[in-house]
């Protein structure tokens, strides 16, 4: 597939070339290689027009370009429709108060989907395929029980040992996929990457189950069933 700086164009895009836009599809990467450079505007138009993407004050948007981990936070966050406080707070050392996306990593905090290290939370590095896992596997509340020891990709021993458990639950679950044999998982994760798994998980058939049941966890102040705190 031809690769170059993709534009979301100012044009209205036929019913037909919407409905190309992968509804159904799970496997985010596998997928990726199949999607057009048509059908891939149309899901980020269609996201945009949701509120859960937003381009630049031009309306254009590099999805060849990467996303930072506060970006991808934000992503999640509106795809999920959560509860945004009024005062959000954080306990990350490198979050200011005056943050544009101090609302969305309060919500994914409490949730437990986003823990940070070493009291910080890193909001301007871009975010690797590894760290995608383990997201999805969160939100998603796929299951890590006896996972990460029985990974076949040939580049398992790359993934980081926290990470190794949610990579496992995210291959089987079909969240992501390894490329040729080989996960990545260092690899920058690109804007069309992001674009395309938010897509699949808001067309999921459990997407509104995984909305309610984060809604309700923040209502009551808990956290997600797979969180771990020492991640």
């Amino acid at each position: 597939m031809e690769r170059k700086k993709d534009k979301i164009t100012k044009y209205v895009l036929s019913s037909t070339l919407l409905a190309t836009s992968l509804a159904g599809q799970a496997s985010v990467y596998a997928a990726d290689e199949k999607v057009t450079p048509d059908a891939t505007q149309a899901i980020v138009k269609e996201l945009m027009e949701k509120g859960v993407l937003t381009g630049n004050q031009n309306g254009d948007m590099n999805l060849d370009g990467k996303l930072t981990r506060i970006q991808v936070a934000a992503i999640l966050a509106r795809s999920l429709n959560l509860k945004l406080a009024d005062n959000p707070s954080v306990n990350f050392k490198d979050v200011s108060t005056d943050s544009w996306g101090l609302k969305y990593i309060d919500a994914l905090e409490k949730l437990g989907v986003i823990t940070g290290s070493a009291g910080k939370f890193r909001p301007n590095d871009v975010i690797t395929k590894e760290e995608l896992a383990v997201i999805l596997v969160r939100v998603t509340q796929t299951s890590i029980i006896g996972k990460g020891d029985n990974l076949t990709i040939s580049d398992k021993d790359s993934i980081s040992p926290w990470a190794k458990a949610y990579v496992q639950a995210a291959i089987d679950a079909k969240l992501l996929s390894s490329d040729n044999g080989r996960f990545n998982p260092k690899n920058q994760v690109t804007r069309k990457e992001v674009a395309i798994v938010t897509d699949s998980f808001i067309k999921n058939e459990k997407y509104e189950t995984f909305k309610q049941v984060a809604n309700n966890l923040l209502d009551k102040g808990e956290k997600i069933s797979n969180s771990d705190p020492s991640i």
